[in-house]
Parts: C-alpha cells; structure tokens; sequence
C-alpha cells in the first residue's frame, strides 16, 4: 500500500492549491511543481465524476496529493468522491460536532464506521480478493478535512476538532472576521488574534489547522502562528491575475 503523504508528519507543514479550473491539463501543469497538494473542488467547479478519476490519475503519475472537495456532506456523495481512488477528501460547511462525526463516519468502512463497499471500483483495483486487507488500509490510509464555516463553525470549533476520524480542520479567514464583527478586514488585529485561538483550539486537539491564503505575507503569517496546511491561492486566479499584471507591463 502506498501510504498517505498528507498523514506523515514528516512532510508538514503542507502547501498547496485549489483547482477550479475542471481541466486534466490544468493538474498536469501543477503537478509539475513542488506543491504538496491540489484540493479538486467540485462545489464551485464543473468536474464530472469521470473527468475527476482522470484528474486523480495525472496527479498520481505527477506524486502529488489530490485532494478531493466534495459538493456537500451527504453519504453518497462522499462514497463517489472516495471511489475514484482518491483517499483524502475535504467536506465542506460543517458547524458542529454531529456533522464532522457524521462525515467521519461516511469515510471509514465497518467495523470503524458507515462508509459503503463495493469491490468492483478503482478504489480497490476492480477486484474483492484480499477485500479485508484492503479495508483495513484504506480506513488507515484515508485523509478527512472539513471545512468549518460560518459564525455557528467557529463557536463550536472545540467541539468539532476533538471528533475522531477527522484529520484536518480547515478554517474559512472571512467566517473568522465575521466572528469578531469585522468582516473581510482580515489583517485587523482582533481578526488576527481569532486567528492564533482557532489554531490554538485545533493544535490541542491533534488535528491539521488550515487555512486559505491569497498573498505571501499572509502565508507566512499562518506559518509562524502553527498553521500547517495552506492552500494558497486558486488555478484560475493565478492564470487570470497573471496576464492582468503582464499587460499592465506591456500597454
């Protein structure tokens, strides 16, 4: 079994990207860099289920970290994502405990939790022998973030981030804002403070704290207060901020 990058230790912190961009050429390019992961969204994007086992593919063959964002929190929506073979996926708006347990529950397969088998999938190279082997290293190997969103999310992160089977919470910077009453003022020093206490409460209970990041600075800055999973900036604005700035320089 190949092990899951993203759950050795040895590897953080973890940077990355988001791919909104739905293109198989988009993750070939990406997966030519250094970055650690590329979080695929499929809740904003428009990637088809079997466009997406193709995306997972190229970043298999580039040994970088697909990271799937599933559209929602229902069951059968996280069974697709994981039977593409991907084995990490990021849940999103999660605002208290029942729901990350339940999301826990959905990723892992009996005797752990909830999570539906079939064999016959690439998650288990089309094929039953060995199936309690593979069971047993897929509930190991799998990689479970949820996105925490929305004031209700931050007020219960404590409870949140103590739920088993839950490897990353990934904090949204504009529900921390709004939490303090600033919204978007992200560099304000109460917004910054909600910041380092988020990371606080996660730390402490064992979990991957991460967050968003849309300029060096503030990379840097969610690196030096104990942040190890940034996801900095996203495939389509990199593009399309790339040519707004070249054709300032050339006009």
């Amino acid at each position: 079994m190949k092990k899951n990058k993203l759950k050795n230790k040895k590897n953080y912190p973890l940077i990355g990207t988001w791919s909104s961009l739905s293109s198989t050429n988009a993750i070939d390019v990406l997966g030519k860099t250094n970055l650690d992961f590329i979080i695929i969204d499929l809740e904003h994007g428009m990637t088809t289920f079997e466009n997406l086992e193709n995306m997972i593919r190229i970043c298999e063959l580039n040994n970088i970290s697909p990271i799937i964002r599933c559209m929602n929190d229902e069951q059968q929506e996280i069974l697709k994502c994981l039977e593409t073979g991907c084995d990490s996926i990021m849940i999103p708006h999660v605002n208290n405990e029942n729901k990350a347990k339940k999301i826990a529950e959905s990723c892992k397969y009996f005797p752990i939790g909830k999570r539906g088998l079939s064999p016959y999938t690439r998650v288990h190279d089309y094929d039953h022998k060995d199936i309690n082997i593979k069971i047993k290293e897929k509930n190991t190997n799998n990689f479970v973030g949820i996105l925490v969103e929305g004031q209700e999310g931050i007020q219960n992160l404590d409870k949140i981030s103590k739920i088993k089977g839950i490897d990353l919470i990934y904090l949204g910077l504009f529900d921390i804002s709004q939490s303090v009453g600033l919204p978007g003022k992200l560099n304000n020093k109460k917004v910054i403070d909600k910041v380092i206490e988020c990371q606080k409460i996660i730390s402490s209970n064992g979990k991957l704290s991460g967050c968003m990041s849309v300029d060096i600075k503030y990379s840097k800055m969610l690196l030096n207060y104990g942040y190890n999973f940034i996801a900095y900036l996203n495939d389509a604005y990199a593009l399309k901020s790339f040519f707004d700035n070249e054709l300032k320089n050339i006009r």
